[in-house]
C-alpha cells in the first residue's frame, strides 16, 4: 500500500477505525460500539457509535466521499452526541477543521505501508449543547415509559403516539438524565443483538 489514502475507500477506514475503537475500549466491557446508528428517526446514519459513560460518534469521509451531507450531519449529531469525530483522509484534512464545530476531534487516518495508522489532529471536548427532544427519540416506547412510571408520569400517555410520550418524558427529565436513559437503552439494545 502506498502512503496516502487516496485508494481507500469508507470501507477499509471503518475497519480500521472499528479495530482502533476495540483496542482501546478493551478495558470497559460496558462499552458497546454501535456502527449505522440511525438518528432523528433515521433521518441520519452515524458511521460508528462508540457508547459508554458517554454516546461519542465517529463520522468518516474518505477521500472516495463528498461532503454533500456533512452540514445535515453536524446539525443531527449536535442535537444527540456527547461528543463527535470526523474522521478524514488527505484529501479533506486542511479543509476539516472549517467544517465542523470547535467541540468535534478531528482524526486523519492514512497508509503507512500496509497499515492504515490515525493521527489525533484536534481532541474532542464535549458537546456544549444536546437537545433533548432529539435525543428521547432514541427511546424505545416501552423504555420510555418505564422511565415515566418512575415518576408517576405514565397516566395519560400508554396508549398514545410515541411523539405524545416523548414529549412527556421530556416534561419530566432533564437533558442528562435522558441522555443516561438513551446510553443505557443502546447498551440493552446491542447486548440482545449480539450473537450467541
Amino acid at each position: 500500500m502506498q502512503q496516502g489514502t487516496g485508494h481507500l475507500g469508507d470501507a477499509a477506514i471503518r475497519s480500521a477505525l472499528r479495530l482502533r475503537l476495540r483496542e482501546e475500549q478493551v478495558r470497559d466491557p460496558e462499552t458497546v460500539i454501535i456502527e449505522e446508528l440511525g438518528l432523528c428517526r433515521g433521518g441520519v446514519r452515524l458511521d460508528i457509535a462508540v457508547v459508554n459513560g458517554l454516546l461519542h460518534g465517529y463520522e468518516i469521509k474518505s477521500d472516495r466521499d463528498s461532503l454533500r451531507r456533512l452540514g445535515k450531519q453536524v446539525d443531527v449529531y449536535g442535537r444527540v452526541l456527547d461528543r463527535a469525530t470526523l474522521v478524514v483522509g488527505d484529501r479533506f484534512l486542511k479543509v476539516a477543521s472549517g467544517l465542523v464545530p470547535p467541540w468535534w476531534g478531528l482524526l486523519h487516518v492514512h497508509a503507512e505501508g500496509e497499515k492504515l495508522e490515525f493521527r489525533v489532529v484536534r481532541p474532542e471536548e464535549k458537546n456544549p449543547r444536546r437537545d433533548p427532544r432529539a435525543l428521547v427519540e432514541l427511546l424505545w416506547s416501552d423504555h420510555a415509559m418505564r422511565l415515566l412510571e418512575q415518576r408517576d408520569a405514565a397516566r395519560g400517555v400508554r396508549r398514545k403516539p410515541r411523539r405524545i410520550v416523548w414529549a412527556r418524558v421530556c416534561e419530566h427529565f432533564g437533558v442528562e438524565e435522558i441522555a443516561d436513559a438513551v446510553r443505557t437503552g443502546l447498551k440493552a439494545r446491542a447486548a440482545h443483538q449480539a450473537p450467541a
